[in-house]
């Protein structure tokens, strides 16, 4: 009797056991695995370069997962979430994949710092930045839900007037410049200007009714808002690059086989770097054709940008104080690395 309730124990356990474990595999009634699928939210229209590359990397990832992790991109407003609600609509499952964008940057402390004006003017120079701030942007993902998969930079901002010839930072000096966020306002004050926060719709009326002089932004940004109607003059200072971040449901991830994981992390590492050779490509192209539709351009000198390198700093260390955290440290390894 005692051997039977043994065996009759042992068995419920048996089954305990498979039945738990079945549960935690999504299988079909054929007992293959189904599909894992997935909501890319972006930022631009689905014909926007960086989406038709993010689709790029979703048919990638299909593909080399052979169709089981399926990926849909979404245009913005396709689904009922903002730019502003990615990260949180990511951290708590209700979407799975998304361009977090600089829209998060009001919540990060270390992984916002990539922004800070003259930190970098480069790909290879962000690069170096984000290795850096990566450790520490994983674990302010972390906090979130959410999971870091690869960032990619829209092309470094210039400055651009309708009236105002530009030679050089000199020229800067007393004009009103519309920016896009609070360390490009804070750059253009130290060149001698005042900066005017307007949303990109204003810009055109601001430019045409001299509320503003000029606006910060890249060559492909200006071409593609259409304000280049506006605007004759452009001084190129690479001031700024803005990287955005896209990011996964960790959870999401961390459910998939290890050889899953591996093969999305592959592709992203690929798509980083793709995506950003298309955005500094495309930025190049900008600038030509601005030039042929008759809008004067400069470059700013060496001895200029060395110049705001150098005198930035201390508004560098200044952010990073009032960040807190470990913002100063992870400031120092940047600076150090830079060779700044």
């Amino acid at each position: 009797m005692k051997n039977l309730k043994k065996i009759t124990a042992l068995t419920l356990c048996m089954v305990l056991v498979f039945t738990l474990f079945a549960c935690g595999k999504k299988e079909t009634t054929s007992g293959e695995a189904e599909p894992v699928k997935w909501d890319f939210c972006v930022i631009n229209s689905l014909t926007h370069p960086s989406s038709v590359l993010c689709q790029q990397f979703a048919d990638e990832v299909y593909e080399k997962t052979d169709g089981m992790v399926q990926i849909t991109v979404r245009a913005p407003g396709e689904l009922s979430y903002s730019a502003n609600d990615y990260l949180t609509a990511v951290g708590d499952g209700s979407i799975q994949v998304s361009d977090v964008g600089s829209n998060c940057y009001g919540v990060l402390d270390v992984g916002a710092m990539s922004v800070l004006p003259y930190l970098a003017d480069n790909i290879e120079d962000m690069d170096k930045v984000m290795n850096i701030i990566q450790p520490y942007l994983d674990k302010e993902l972390e906090k979130f839900g959410a999971k870091y998969l690869f960032y990619y930079t829209w092309p470094a901002q210039s400055i651009w007037t309708g009236d105002t010839p530009l030679n050089s930072l000199e020229d800067i000096k007393g004009l009103k410049i519309r920016t896009s966020n609070n360390e490009l306002s804070e750059l253009v004050k130290l060149w001698g200007g005042t900066p005017v926060s307007l949303t990109g719709s204003e810009v055109p009326a601001g430019l045409q009714t001299g509320v503003v002089d000029g606006v910060i932004t890249s060559a492909y940004g200006l071409g593609g808002a259409g304000w280049d109607d506006s605007l004759n003059y452009g001084l190129i200072t690479d001031c700024q690059i803005i990287p955005d971040y896209i990011c996964v449901n960790a959870e999401e991830f961390e459910s998939l086989p290890q050889e899953t994981q591996d093969i999305i992390m592959e592709l992203a590492a690929k798509y980083q770097k793709l995506m950003n050779e298309s955005m500094f490509a495309d930025e190049q192209t900008w600038r030509e054709q601005l030039a042929e539709e008759g809008i004067t351009i400069n470059t700013a000198s060496d001895e200029e940008t060395a110049e705001m390198k150098e005198s930035i700093q201390e508004y560098w260390k200044e952010w990073a104080e009032k960040r807190g955290g470990e913002c100063t440290k992870v400031l120092d390894e940047i600076i150090e690395a830079l060779g700044l």
